[in-house]
């Protein structure tokens, strides 16, 4: 709110300067503030007061010197604390008395000159914005982009799944068809582009020799890659012949057809075929070793002092073969071992028949047989 004088309601302004009233400390402008009087507050000296203190002070000071006159004659017989009780009582009856009401006149001064004083155009909102966004060093609100409207997503959560299923799925198919047609596009954009007449015929040369060279590394690659399958044709072939020379077998009447080659077109690397399929013609061989099959008439395993020893028969066992049921039997035996569950090796006749391996045989020899 703008400073104004108490007195005449005028505001202050470089030529109209504020002062203060020393008694009751209101602003006053100097037209109002030109009477002077004897100010107790400011130690009893001559300050400028304003027209009611003026007139207080006056009064006061009238009273109290005539007071202090009659006093002198009334209080002569009183003591020192009559005396002051005396002074108090005079001096609350001074402040109780009512306080100047300013007149009609000046009341209606003060009014006139209120309505008088041009009033000064109030800022809108949004300049008041705009003054707060540059003292502050920002972008003002009239000036900030707005935000788009993103209306209210209403699917469901599985609606959300399946669109959004759907969407990686096109996108993996437009992927894939650009990797297809990338080589053949890129080289039809590049027969396809506008350039000087004297350039077209070198493009297209350029062009045809890229396509040559193309295919003829993609054809020493294939030939590269068939005399790979063939070599390793053959030394599988080679392999699969030693394992039947090994089993007893003709190795004339040994094919590729008989076992499962490695596909060129499988995820599975190569090599890691060929070592698989090794192993497992390796491990074959040693089980049948183990076991006694296609072996020499002699006895692999010494027969121990036991009498069940004599009462066991080796059986051999192939690993994709089921083992050959006695001819008393009416359903299929499984080649099990009957105490571990190991792939057996021989039958104890001892025993009704059982089958065993090697270890739970000699295990049991001396429990059950003795």
């Amino acid at each position: 709110m703008e400073s104004r004088c108490y007195g005449c309601a005028v505001k202050f302004t470089i030529f109209k300067k504020e002062y203060g009233c020393k008694n009751c400390g209101r602003a006053f402008c100097s037209g109002c503030l030109n009477f002077n009087a004897v100010v107790p507050r400011a130690g009893n000296t001559q300050q400028k007061v304003c027209k009611q203190c003026h007139e207080v002070l006056t009064r006061r000071v009238a009273a109290l010197e005539a007071k202090q006159k009659p006093s002198t004659t009334q209080n002569q017989g009183l003591t020192q604390q009559d005396q002051l009780i005396a002074e108090r009582l005079a001096r609350l009856r001074q402040e109780n008395k009512p306080k100047s009401v300013p007149s009609q006149a000046e009341i209606e001064a003060r009014l006139a000159a209120l309505r008088d004083e041009p009033q000064g155009c109030i800022p809108s909102t949004q300049e008041m914005e705009a003054r707060l966004a540059a003292l502050k060093g920002s972008v003002p609100p009239s000036q900030r982009p707005q935000p788009a409207h993103q209306p209210p997503d209403t699917r469901t959560q599985a609606q959300q799944a399946q669109d959004l299923l759907t969407q990686l799925t096109a996108e993996v198919a437009i992927d894939e068809s650009w990797e297809r047609a990338g080589p053949a596009t890129s080289i039809q954009n590049h027969l396809n582009q506008d350039g000087p007449r004297s350039q077209s015929t070198d493009s297209k040369g350029q062009a045809a020799q890229t396509l040559e060279e193309g295919k003829s590394r993609l054809l020493a690659e294939a030939a590269i890659e068939l005399r790979e399958q063939n070599t390793r044709q053959e030394q599988f072939l080679a392999i699969a012949k030693r394992l039947a020379v090994l089993r007893g077998q003709d190795p004339d009447r040994v094919t590729l057809q008989d076992y499962h080659l490695p596909n060129g077109d499988d995820d599975e690397d190569k090599e890691t075929a060929i070592q698989r399929a090794l192993q497992q013609l390796t491990e074959e061989a040693a089980l049948d070793e183990a076991c006694g099959f296609n072996s020499p008439a002699e006895p692999t395993l010494q027969p121990p002092a036991q009498s069940c020893s004599t009462e066991a028969e080796w059986i051999p066992y192939l690993p994709h073969s089921s083992l050959v049921p006695k001819p008393e039997a009416k359903e299929e035996e499984l080649p099990w071992c009957c105490i571990c569950n190991e792939d057996a090796v021989l039958r104890c006749t001892g025993c009704d028949g059982d089958l065993y391996c090697a270890r739970c045989f000699r295990w049991v020899q001396g429990e059950c047989c003795v």
